[in-house]
């Protein structure tokens, strides 16, 4: 009987995602690291991953270098045995099988009944051949244009899903008749194309898997759990783990806190396995978990301490407001960050740790966005009322509280903000939208009007259409609930290929108080505004006087008044 790892049997458990009850059953997803062993021996970085702890990888042996293109396949190779290696040192392994093979279908994207049947057979070989195999992913961002080719690539979204799902379809017959407990990973995307899916499901897609593979590249982590959503709400994908075989970072300065961030937010995400990327240096700039000389960089060691403190362990969503970000792993640790304020660790209970591990003073801890803190228990459970934190002055974020409407619904719930589009006909709302449903939108879920897909709104971008004359503007309308001052930070940057800049209008109960043309980059802040309880602000974005290339970072803050 095939081992499977640890970890992975919480897919079953799993499987009741989309119930009310999903969260008592959510735990820390396994962790394993992209690895590249399969591109040439390596047998000191396995070595170095080895005595780091990690024992899980993602990597691939490639069908051009085991069929000689009779069908037939050989492993003899460093590049093509390199999993024998596995099972002895206590590891295991997926592997992705993408590629062509030049004897079939000219090396392309394979996509006639021959090539189609001889990838399948590939993957049976390779479960047959090696037991540490525990998955097959099938393809590699096939919803994008860097991982596939021939006519598959130019076959639009439609026909490179249902050519997706024909390469599924058999490898999921051939590899389960001969290995059954091998998991099928399938999907394979780039960030979180809700749209694409639906196609992918539509074909049958979604029964001929165990898992959805999603590579959130696109997602910040506070943004994970409110795209998942949306993608859950398709029953095809409503009780289907999930599996992040990427996501990673560029910057050796928040890698470690990113990684941390994202382990947190993919928890709560019904995410039963993520892959770091990369396990080593590939060139391209992503922060590896071991560096040239073998030594953990700042992710090797965030990888450490997610494996020690919180791999496996039941999880639940504690955040004190839409603000801060809180996870509860077990009963006693707890990873928190969020809108700057002050975390008060002077009690004698808790301790606390950086995304590495490193100890930190028992005095305050300022909270912020890139450095998410690990508070562990010395006594007992941590109960979150435990945390003595200074009171929260921001009343509303459009970034941290963007949401998605649930069908049939203009707003989101418990958003900071009224979120609409404007124009000469009158107001209009921007309803969820799936993300690569049609070529030139997101490849995430984003908001739209409903008659125009082009006039949209992600939680840090927007795009305004029409003209001067007759605009579609963005309008963001936040209301007072209570009497008192407040301090006002709005920011805007069109991008550089705005044509001729936006305009921005702020009104106050329908009152202007400025009116700019934007081409560069807006910043306005106001203090001490005087409201009461039912008052609104508005911001207004638009054209100026065309919307080509008006996409435009934005963002909206309001707090309570400084004392």
């Amino acid at each position: 009987m095939r081992n499977i790892p640890r970890g992975l049997l919480i897919v079953a458990a799993l499987s009741c995602a989309g119930d009310a009850s999903a969260q008592d059953w959510l735990r820390g997803p396994l962790l394993a690291a992209a690895s590249n062993f399969g591109q040439g021996a390596q047998p000191r970085m396995f070595e170095a991953a080895r005595a780091a702890g990690i024992s899980d990888f993602r990597d691939a042996v490639y069908w051009a270098g085991t069929d000689d293109g009779s069908g037939q396949f050989t492993f003899d190779q460093p590049t093509t045995t390199w999993p024998d290696a596995l099972e002895p040192a206590g590891a295991w392994a997926s592997l992705t099988v993408n590629n062509g093979h030049p004897a079939y279908d000219g090396g392309a994207t394979p996509h006639t009944d021959a090539g189609v049947a001889g990838f399948a057979a590939h993957a049976a070989a390779l479960t047959g051949r090696f037991p540490a195999i525990h998955a097959i992913e099938v393809g590699n961002e096939f919803n994008g244009g860097n991982f596939v080719s021939g006519p598959v690539k130019q076959a639009g979204r439609d026909g490179r899903a249902a050519a997706y799902v024909a390469l599924l379809r058999a490898t999921h017959d051939a590899v389960k008749a001969s290995s059954p407990g091998v998991l099928i990973l399938g999907g394979g995307v780039h960030s979180i194309p809700v749209g694409y899916l639906a196609e992918v499901a539509a074909l049958g897609g979604a029964d001929l898997m165990d898992a959805l593979v999603i590579h959130p590249y696109s997602t910040p982590p506070w943004q994970l759990t409110t795209q998942v959503e949306v993608l859950r709400r398709d029953p095809a994908w409503a009780a289907m783990p999930l599996e992040v075989t990427e996501f990673g970072d560029l910057s050796a300065r928040t890698a470690a806190g990113h990684m941390l961030a994202a382990y947190c937010q993919m928890a709560l995400s019904g995410v039963t396995r993520a892959v770091w990327y990369p396990l080593n240096e590939r060139g391209d700039g992503w922060v590896p978990l071991i560096d040239k000389r073998e030594k953990l960089t700042s992710a090797g060691r965030a990888y450490r301490l997610i494996a020690a403190q919180l791999e496996g362990q039941s999880v639940r969503d504690v955040s004190p407001d839409p603000f801060t970000r809180a996870c509860l792993f077990g009963e006693d640790r707890l990873v928190i960050w969020g809108a700057p304020r002050q975390l008060d660790l002077s009690g004698g209970r808790l301790d606390a740790q950086d995304a590495e591990g490193m100890a930190l003073d028992a005095g305050p801890v300022v909270l912020d966005w890139e450095t998410p803190v690990l508070i562990l228990s010395r006594d007992g459970p941590l109960d979150p009322a435990m945390l003595a934190l200074a009171p929260q002055r921001l009343l509303a974020d459009s970034r941290l509280q963007y949401t998605y409407p649930m069908p049939g619904q203009d707003q989101a719930k418990d958003d900071g903000f009224d979120r609409f589009v404007r124009s000469n006909a009158g107001d209009r709302p921007l309803i969820t939208r799936p993300g690569q449903e049609r070529d030139g939108v997101p490849w995430v879920p984003y908001r739209a009007a409903r008659n125009d897909p082009m006039v949209r709104l992600t939680a840090d971008t927007l795009l305004p259409g029409g003209t001067g004359a007759a605009p579609a503007e963005i309008v963001h309308r936040y209301r007072a609930d209570t009497t008192g001052p407040v301090d006002l930070q709005i920011e805007i940057t069109p991008a550089d290929r705005s044509e001729d800049g936006v305009s921005v209008v702020l009104l106050h109960n329908s009152t202007e108080l400025a009116r700019e043309t934007v081409t560069d980059r807006l910043q306005i802040e106001r203090a001490g505004m005087k409201l009461a309880e039912g008052d609104t602000l508005e911001v207004v974005v638009g054209p100026n006087q065309t919307a080509r290339g008006d996409v435009t970072d934005y963002r909206i803050r309001i707090w309570r008044a400084a004392e």
